[in-house]
């Protein structure tokens, strides 16, 4: 009898709390190694859940937990780079430059280091999924987002280049855009806003965790080889 096919390897970022901590889960319980990081330390119970402790911002730290990935798995299948910063509706006029610089390195150039480093890993393998977590704030334009949507838009673009790049390795790069999911961060934007927000959705409700991790599996299935470059909303806006 032949030895069981060791599991599927899989990174996700941002995985103390809310939307990255679910896709962990999700994941983990599946069957797959997850290999989840945060700036605080995480635990799922999960057997097959690993957690280190990273600023994604700091090249040297998402270096060193990609590289230890791959040390300890010998591979790594897909990543999931669920990252960004929800804390602020300030109208542009209002916003410091220091509060959209926090923006910036928490989403877009933390975003640009994960997959910088996983895509190193994946073409020598010359095999991997790429999956970005974008946002419908970028079609909404929402009065108070300009940072939180700027960044976002970013990592769209960024995914799409990356998908041209790195589809002759055999790696797929695509987007998952959520419209509002309830997590500690919506809630602390306030019941004005929420209200606000859902009121854009042609679905007028929060989008539950299981059903954004549904679109990821979609992108992870084998059967999606050939999805590359793309961004799938959750939930239409007007």
């Amino acid at each position: 009898m032949s030895a069981p096919a060791p599991p599927r390897v899989l990174a996700v970022s941002g995985t103390s709390r809310g939307l990255g901590k679910g896709i962990a889960a999700h994941f983990a319980e599946r069957g797959w190694a997850v290999c989840g990081c945060s700036r605080s330390e995480a635990a799922l119970g999960l057997a097959n859940y690993s957690h280190t402790v990273v600023d994604a911002t700091d090249e040297a730290q998402v270096r060193r937990w990609v590289r230890g990935i791959k040390q300890q798995h010998g591979r790594i299948d897909a990543v999931v780079c669920n990252v960004g910063l929800v804390k602020s509706s300030l109208l542009l006029p209002a916003l410091p430059t220091e509060l959209f610089q926090q923006f910036f390195d928490s989403s877009l150039k933390a975003t640009f280091l994960v997959c910088r480093e996983v895509a190193k890993v994946m073409m020598l393998q010359r095999a991997g999924r790429i999956v970005t977590i974008g946002s419908t704030m970028t079609v909404v334009h929402e009065p108070g987002t300009a940072a939180y949507s700027a960044n976002k838009a970013g990592i769209v673009e960024l995914t799409k280049v990356m998908a041209r790049e790195l589809a002759p390795q055999g790696i797929t790069c695509n987007v998952v855009s959520p419209s509002m999911v309830v997590t500690e961060a919506s809630e602390a934007m306030g019941e004005d806003w929420r209200k606000r927000i859902l009121d854009l959705q042609t679905i007028k409700r929060p989008v539950a965790v299981a059903e954004v991790c549904n679109v990821i599996d979609f992108f992870l299935a084998p059967e999606s080889g050939c999805i590359t470059g793309q961004v799938l909303h959750t939930c239409m806006v007007d």
